[in-house]
């Protein structure tokens, strides 16, 4: 539970320009995010891909890049007058440690990064010089992680918005919590607030009491051959980057006990990581009267020599029961949210954001029925809407937010 800084809830009134800087994992997307009112944004963007030698080494290069990357799409906006400079929110979807909205320190790099020289230091700071050096002019206001950056994004639209989780490659949640049960900060009483975002990084969910969540054997060796053993248990269970790799140990294991493929294996099945959860996809949405498409997965893409339908069918119910799983669990980190908050009975919305939500067969389907069999008819009053782009324009809000006249930190 890491504290964003943000405890201003946008009224969906706000106007303005401002920009957003999204690095989440291989792009780096830069906006100019457009507020109308009346809960309106519009959007211009573009991606760069972030080069494997960028994702090692010092941090002074990925943060040169960043700016490159601002200076060309000032340049595709026609916005480089340097007498009216932008304000910018960077969002990072790596753990942050927060002492303001302006002080952000990455705790650790995640997914393929390895840089170094970012201990202690502000990233904040650290884009504004490179800025500054190359006289691009940009002003950073605030940095927020990308789970808050979805909140804020889907708060500026409905004001009711309660949580926001990502659930893609990885997953995490940043959802608003009552100031007084924050117990990682000291408020001021001469100038209270209410509520804050937290960033849950519920991705870490188990880490230290792995009894917490029940483990097959095949989690317990993802987690194991993982490059972070013990680390973020929870993720490994629901996000897309660990699904597939759950379901080929499984088939492999099946293979060794002669229950699939009449023991048959291929190089394409005995790699690690490479039956992708996209396979899992395809193959439960295979209605065919064979399962064509799960045989030419099986077959063309894995390489297998061949399968029966048994085998395919067998194949299917395991795809079936990992994604499921993985949408109950997400569904179950929903639920605590919403119960810590006590927050069924006023009605709520939730902002989903991610490639496995919002393009794996069923997912949604199947998180709404383990909230249904978890509330009932209640259920009703949580309204989930899914929000595209939502880093950047939360960066952009954070950025709005800090830009506030008289806006000041209220805490010691």
């Amino acid at each position: 539970m890491l504290p964003s800084w943000i405890t201003r809830h946008p009224t969906g009134q706000e106007k303005g320009e401002y920009m957003g800087l999204d690095l989440s994992g291989s792009y780096v997307r830069v906006y100019l995010v457009t507020l109308h009112g009346q809960g309106r944004i519009t959007t211009r963007q573009l991606k760069y891909t972030v080069r494997d030698n960028l994702k090692v080494g010092p941090i002074s290069n990925l943060i040169d890049f960043m700016s490159e990357c601002v200076d060309a799409f000032l340049t595709f906006v026609n916005r480089g007058d340097s007498k009216n400079p932008l304000s910018l929110g960077l969002c990072i979807s790596f753990p942050l440690h927060q002492t303001s909205i302006r002080n952000a320190y990455i705790l650790r790099w995640t997914k393929d990064f390895e840089i170094t020289g970012a201990d202690h230091k502000n990233v904040v700071e650290l884009l504004q010089t490179s800025f500054r050096r190359r006289e691009i002019p940009v002003i950073v206001k605030a940095a927020v992680n990308g789970a808050c950056g979805c909140l804020l994004a889907h708060s500026y639209r409905s004001l009711d918005t309660l949580l926001a989780c990502t659930v893609s490659t990885g997953t995490n949640a940043a959802y608003w919590e009552k100031v007084r049960h924050v117990h990682k900060i000291q408020a001021d009483p001469e100038n209270p607030i209410e509520e804050m975002i937290i960033n849950t990084e519920w991705g870490s969910f188990g880490d230290t009491k792995s009894e917490t969540i029940p483990h097959t054997f095949y989690d317990i060796r993802v987690n194991r051959q993982s490059v972070n053993p013990g680390v973020h248990v929870y993720e490994k269970m629901c996000a897309g980057l660990y699904l597939g790799e759950i379901v080929r140990l499984i088939l492999v294991d099946f293979t060794d006990r002669r229950l699939l493929f009449n023991a048959q294996y291929s190089t394409e099945l005995n790699k690690a990581y490479n039956f992708e959860s996209t396979y899992m996809s395809a193959i439960e949405r295979d209605e065919t009267p064979d399962l064509e498409d799960t045989k030419h997965l099986l077959e063309n893409v894995m390489n297998l020599n061949s399968t029966s339908l048994t085998d395919r069918r067998l194949v299917k119910r395991i795809c079936e029961l990992v994604g499921r799983r993985a949408a109950r669990l997400i569904a179950a980190g929903m639920s605590a949210i919403i119960s810590k908050r006590n927050a069924l009975e006023a009605g709520l919305s939730i902002s989903v954001e991610g490639t496995i939500y919002e393009h794996y067969s069923n997912f949604p389907d199947r998180v709404n029925t383990a909230l249904q069999e978890l509330y009932g008819d209640n259920v009703e009053r949580i309204n989930i809407g899914i929000t595209r782009d939502g880093n950047g324009i939360g960066a952009a809000l954070a950025a709005m937010i800090a830009s506030t006249p008289n806006e000041r930190s209220v805490f010691k």
